[in-house]
């Protein structure tokens, strides 16, 4: 394959029902994919059952949200929340892609579930179920506040307050090896972390739902693709 643009590696997920399929299929939100593009990205959608070689060819990768980390993953027992993946390995998929791109050096957004994932893969827990007051977290728009001197607030132009969409239940507890937490909400929830040696930024929001509209939000897709464009040029001239 060939592009002049940099390709970004989209993990998708294993859905059991797809409109107009007989069989399961690999789904990646379609606004998740317009981000990337409206950035100058060329997206790769990865399904989780895949083997191939396809990430000698990727430059990026943004990992979206999804259903529930299975708490067995954290050493937990599920509650009366936990809604599951429809495919039992999606969690190992998409660990193994978070691997493989720390291990490339790709420059990495990951997103709500992916956040999530990436601090369990590093030792820390997940709250199975953030409580919705005083602050709701279901599909709601609300302020988080940011580190400054953070990559993310470099990424949004050192902005300190940013309005973000939010639609999640689960959030980080206990904070895995070598994170940091950068961003937080009026309740104390933990909205971004990042690891001081990686190229990653890592959001509890999902940017993906107002980046058509909203400048901050476009621009962490603009900033992956801007250092993944970065990495292809140093590493294919």
């Amino acid at each position: 394959m060939t592009s002049d643009k940099p390709f970004i590696a989209v993990p998708a997920m294993w859905s059991a029902q797809i409109k107009g399929l007989r069989y399961s299929g690999s789904v990646v939100a379609n606004a998740v994919l317009d981000s990337i593009a409206r950035a100058g990205g060329d997206p790769l959608v990865i399904s989780p059952a895949t083997n191939s070689n396809v990430w000698s060819i990727v430059d990026g990768m943004v990992l979206p949200g999804g259903s529930d980390i299975n708490p067995a993953r954290y050493g937990a027992a599920a509650d009366e929340t936990y809604v599951g993946t429809d495919y039992a390995q999606q969690d190992e998929a998409e660990a193994k892609a978070i691997a493989m791109a720390q291990e490339m050096g790709l420059p990495t957004l990951l997103i709500c579930r992916g956040m999530q994932l990436w601090n369990v893969e590093r030792g820390g827990t997940l709250v199975q179920h953030w409580p919705d007051d005083p602050q709701q977290h279901v599909d709601t728009v609300h302020d988080v506040e940011i580190a400054p001197n953070s990559r993310l607030a470099a990424v949004l132009g050192d902005s300190r307050e940013v309005s973000v969409s939010s639609y999640h239940h689960q959030a980080v507890h206990r904070l895995g090896a070598g994170l940091t937490v950068v961003a937080k909400s009026s309740d104390g929830c933990v909205e971004a972390i990042e690891d001081p040696e990686l190229n990653t930024v890592a959001v509890q929001w999902h940017p993906e739902d107002r980046s058509d509209s909203v400048a901050s939000d476009q621009a962490l897709f603009d900033w992956v693709v801007h250092e993944a464009r970065k990495r292809r040029e140093a590493t294919r001239g």
